[in-house]
């Protein structure tokens, strides 16, 4: 539907004197009296007429009101009487699209889903209200972290349904490390967010395992009519809850991660934690250590070297080996 917001006042106001028990049957011009005296306005019958039609529309263009003329009481009335402007009853595909989104968000903010959901609001209105700024020629008195839209994204849905749906996929996949292309028929039972850059997981038929995809390195996806392969429930899970990242260290398994920090890098793993398994044990110099209950990760490896001095790992010794060897 696209309405405008005073198209929307008018027909809340024609809902509410269509519904009035004291008062039934209103006419054409008691409701644009009672527009024009609510919206302080100046309306014309015309405008109103427009709107008992627009009612009256069939979804997805009008909100399908029952409303009728009385030509006994001269009149309009509801040949429904349960019926209600603001109580319109969602249809099944409005249900399945909602249940879509919040899915969507309960990924992106997991547990605290109306916390992250009031901040996606408060985000969106205030975009809205910075374009309006900018639309009068004013300087932009508010800046919001935007990440650029990156390569692949454009195939988020069709991975998403398939993940949703159980459909494999056929592409093409760009290795950076190789500059080569390569055939791949993937299916997929994962879409996966990670520092603003989007990854599909699934059933690899090229590898015979478990493989993770960035969808900027994807071209050309389409689904494929062929049997899915189910994955393991077991990995599926390890890679919802015990990875940091999205590219495990080949073969490896969750484990205890020990690292010893600064004082510095304790208060910030304090006010942001890695992952839910982060335990701290702190000392009395203020430095700490803190572990993990994770499979060892090459996004793990690497943030542990982006800290420099401020981190040593422990355990285990072929995790810090392998890390190290990563800087080289």
């Amino acid at each position: 539907m696209n309405f405008s917001k005073g198209a929307l006042k008018r027909y809340k106001i024609i809902d509410g004197l269509i519904k009035n028990p004291y008062r039934k049957y209103p006419t054409l011009d008691q409701i644009l009296d009672k527009c024009n005296e609510i919206l302080d306005a100046d309306f014309s019958l015309e405008t109103i007429s427009k709107d008992l039609r627009h009612m009256r529309g069939s979804f997805p263009d009008g909100f399908e009101a029952p409303i009728k003329y009385c030509h006994t009481n001269k009149g309009y009335y509801y040949t429904d009487p349960d019926y209600s402007f603001s109580g319109v009853s969602l249809r099944p595909q409005e249900l399945d699209a909602i249940e879509e989104a919040v899915e969507i968000i309960r990924a992106l903010g997991g547990s605290r889903i109306s916390d992250n959901f009031n901040h996606a609001v408060e985000k969106l209105l205030s975009a809205s209200l910075e374009t309006e700024q900018s639309e009068e020629g004013r300087l932009p008195v508010l800046q919001l972290m935007t990440p650029p839209i990156s390569r692949g994204f454009e195939h988020f849905d069709l991975f998403y349904k398939a993940c949703k749906e159980r459909i494999p996929v056929s592409f093409i996949h760009f290795s950076y490390k190789k500059r080569a292309y390569k055939h791949i028929i993937l299916h997929p039972f994962l879409v996966k967010e990670f520092e603003n850059r989007w990854y599909v997981i699934g059933f690899s038929e090229n590898h015979d395992s478990i493989r993770t995809f960035g969808l900027d390195r994807i071209s050309e996806p389409v689904n494929i009519r062929k049997k899915f392969i189910k994955p393991d429930l077991i990995q599926t899970k390890a890679y919802l809850n015990d990875v940091y990242g999205v590219f495990p260290v080949p073969e490896a398994k969750k484990e205890t991660i020990e690292i010893h920090v600064s004082e510095l890098g304790t208060h910030y793993l304090q006010a942001y934690p890695l992952h839910t398994s982060q335990r701290i044990e702190k000392y009395n110099e203020g430095t700490s250590l803190i572990t993990f209950e994770l499979i060892p990760s090459i996004e793990l490896a690497r943030y542990f070297l982006s800290q420099g001095r401020h981190v040593t790992i422990l355990q285990p010794t072929w995790f810090r080996k392998f890390t190290q060897d990563l800087s080289e």
